[in-house]
């Protein structure tokens, strides 16, 4: 079975990119699986994340290309389908099915529509909306991140296709975790743009540090919004606080150092981050933002989930964990509690038996002219 991939640049460093990359890793691994990436272009040479050496990158484009060129991807993609004897493409972003659908409508190959945001945002283009309802109707299967986001899918749209929940993995479940009791470093990370919610982070920051100010806020990620936050982190007086340390391939190294991760999201689509600082130890607190945070973090078991978008709660949390030792330590030896569900062996399986019931069940015939 040939399974393709397909993103806008699988060179950069988000974490559509991280997940896409480890899923493949796994399922490379089982010969009844071949597998291959396809990106509209790639921007780097080198890849931000490891991919197996028997996964085959191609690009649609030899460079971005700017303007409005639907037919022009349609027609490449439909070539590279046919060309390729491609069994199962596999849209890591939803935004893509408006391209692969209609490239597929004249072939055998199977569309799965993979959506990394939940269903009432429409993050960089508002056409998502037209794409979610394309793809309910004329993929061959949607796959969403959590329970929430199959619940609204199904209260807002009348879904054809199979729909399944499949959370993103924990790559490799810690065996021994080693908390760093006497860390005073608090950690965030992801995208500096505002769907994270940085500027409400540096909000809770100046009320945190006004008590803490031997602490430290490291901020790892990299986005259109650092001069804005930069300058607020300024105007604050938390320069020597707040770290905005940019892209780090090391991520994990710096979930060791800290106390606690800290997610201030106004939206997610799943919470990636939050896997993957509790994979380490770490007590986690974050706004109860759709989707995400509830399915992961046991509230008050280890960490807290606070009302959207409480700054003083959030604060008087953080303050909290900072001020009491021993809830720390409990929180990080509880840290793993609930998160059996996010095993990288249960969703390779999982991704696995979508792949296979999806190639035995007749194509969605409902495919758009283009």
């Amino acid at each position: 079975m040939k399974v393709c991939f397909f993103s806008g640049d699988i060179t950069r460093s988000g974490g559509t990119e991280r997940v896409s990359t480890v899923i493949a890793n796994e399922l490379v691994k089982d010969s009844q699986f071949d597998i291959c990436f396809l990106s509209l272009w790639e921007k780097e040479k080198e890849l931000f994340f490891y991919l197996d050496k028997k996964i085959l990158r191609y690009t649609l484009f030899d460079n971005e290309v700017s303007g409005k060129k639907i037919l022009t991807y349609i027609k490449r993609i439909r070539h590279f389908i046919k060309s390729n004897n491609i069994d199962i493409i596999v849209d890591i972003d939803g935004i893509l099915d408006m391209y692969t659908i209609p490239a597929s409508k004249k072939s055998d190959c199977k569309v799965i529509s993979w959506e990394q945001f939940n269903y009432y945002q429409n993050p960089y283009v508002n056409y998502r909306k037209y794409t979610r309802k394309l793809a309910a109707k004329k993929a061959d299967a949607v796959v969403v991140l959590t329970d929430e986001d199959k619940g609204y899918y199904q209260k807002e749209l009348n879904v054809k296709c199979k729909l399944v929940r499949i959370y993103n993995p924990i790559e490799n479940k810690q065996e021994k975790i080693n908390y760093d009791l006497e860390s005073k470093v608090i950690i965030s990370a992801g995208r500096l743009a505002e769907q994270k919610g940085f500027d409400i982070l540096i909000d809770v920051a100046k009320i945190v540090f006004d008590k803490h100010r031997d602490w430290k806020w490291i901020i790892c990620g990299e986005g259109e919004d650092r001069e804005k936050l930069a300058e607020k982190i300024k105007k604050y007086d938390l320069e020597s606080n707040v770290i905005l340390e940019g892209n780090v391939a090391n991520i994990t190294d710096y979930y060791k150092k800290a106390a606690m991760f800290v997610l201030t999201s106004r939206y997610e689509g799943f919470g990636l981050v939050l896997t993957e600082a509790k994979n380490v130890g770490l007590p986690c607190i974050s706004f109860r933002c759709p989707c995400g945070p509830a399915e992961i973090i046991e509230d008050g078991i280890n960490g807290y989930l606070v009302d959207c978008f409480d700054v003083e709660r959030m604060a008087e949390k953080v303050n909290e964990l900072i001020e009491n030792t021993e809830k720390r330590k409990e929180f990080s030896i509880k840290a793993l509690v609930g998160t059996e569900k996010f095993a990288l062996s249960r969703i390779s399986s999982q991704w696995k038996e979508l792949l296979i019931d999806v190639m035995k069940e007749k194509k969605c015939g409902k495919g758009i002219e283009a």
